[in-house]
């Protein structure tokens, strides 16, 4: 991509390492343009704490603007800058909007009915199966997730809406040189080769950290309409996400869950706060607009046949999973009745075995 000498100074500054956003508009408020910065640094050194001032000095003689845009070309990362037309508006009155955007991928990021699908790392099988519904039906209605790339709710919710043939755009914690965590290199090659796209805020080397995480999240938020939170703790990453949604006055959705689930307490706790309960997808289509559920509620899935004994161990099992020893509790089964009906129904895969000796229904 061509890039103005004007532009490539603006991407140079944002390249500088220790240049946060504040950073970045404190030093173009006294200089007015980054090329006057790259040009005459020592005119505004007084705009730079004395490390990034260091920085910058060794930025301009090891990796002037030409050097960064060919770094980018030979990545094929796209810089969307603010002062360019392509910048998301979503993002114009965000806190700290980033200087510059790196993409991989489509740079249209101006996203049609634009959903952040945000939670914890170590989904529960209930977390996982309501991120891939919720974001299939989503996709299927038209709307664009938005999301992390991490391990857990993120990789669902950009997993169910890339097979759903939807758009969703992973925001990154590191730079766009590498893929993290790393296994999901072949989901992120997916996104790219679908119409979707990676974005970071940060320079292509830069490693992730604990620092970068939040950062990411607040351009999760602000690339979309609203926000989900599907799992996570009271110090979850998913909350601070959901925060800052509040703050830019976006519409945040929480999946309840048990009380007595750790991985329950921040959506619950959002609830609890005034956020929208999320039970179905169509709760969060109908509040947004983007759609209405059907008129003709879905037929139940009619049971198998089944004998009386496992007519009540499939009854038990209809909202939720249970143990062995607590399906022998509640339905009064003697252990070997009990373990024979259980294989038989594993069998017949109407029921399925989770590890711990809980079973669900298939």
């Amino acid at each position: 991509m061509e890039y103005s000498y004007h532009e490539r100074c603006w991407i140079w500054l944002s390249f500088v390492r220790g240049m946060t956003p504040k950073r970045f508009y404190r030093a173009l408020a006294e200089a007015g343009d980054a090329a006057d910065i790259y040009e005459q640094p020592a005119e505004f050194k007084s705009a730079f704490e004395p490390k990034v001032y260091e920085s910058l000095m060794r930025a301009r003689s090891e990796e002037p603007p030409d050097e960064v845009a060919d770094q980018l070309e030979k990545r094929g990362v796209i810089a969307i800058t603010r002062m360019g037309n392509a910048y998301p508006p979503r993002l114009e009155h965000i806190s700290d909007p980033p200087p510059t955007l790196f993409v991989l991928g489509s740079a249209n990021l101006e996203l049609d009915r634009p959903l952040a699908v945000v939670g914890t790392r170590r989904a529960s099988y209930e977390g996982r199966k309501t991120a891939l519904e919720f974001c299939r039906e989503l996709a299927l209605q038209g709307a664009s997730i938005v999301s992390g790339l991490a391990r857990g709710i993120d990789t669902f919710s950009h997993t169910a809406c890339l097979d759903a043939g939807g758009r969703t755009v992973a925001v990154l914690g590191n730079g766009l040189g590498s893929i993290y965590p790393p296994e999901n290199a072949e989901l992120a090659r997916r996104i790219t080769e679908s119409g979707g796209s990676l974005v970071s805020e940060l320079r292509l080397d830069e490693a992730p950290a604990r620092w970068t995480f939040p950062a990411r999240n607040r351009l999760i938020a602000g690339l979309s309409d609203a926000v989900l939170v599907v799992e996570g703790d009271r110090k979850s990453g998913s909350l601070i996400t959901a925060g800052y949604a509040l703050e830019e006055g976006r519409d945040v959705f929480a999946v309840p869950g048990s009380i007595y689930s750790p991985l329950s307490e921040g959506p619950n706790s959002l609830i609890q706060s005034g956020a929208y309960m999320a039970l179905s997808p169509w709760d969060i289509l109908e509040t947004m607009r983007w759609g209405s559920r059907p008129q003709s509620a879905k037929a139940e899935k009619t049971p198998p046949a089944l004998d009386e004994k496992e007519k009540k161990i499939y009854d038990l099992l209809k909202n939720e999973a249970m143990s062995f020893s607590e399906l022998e509790e509640r339905g009064g089964f003697q252990a070997p009745e009990l373990n024979s009906c259980l294989t038989m129904m594993s069998l017949r895969s109407i029921i399925i075995k989770l590890p711990g000796n809980v079973y669900r229904l298939a």
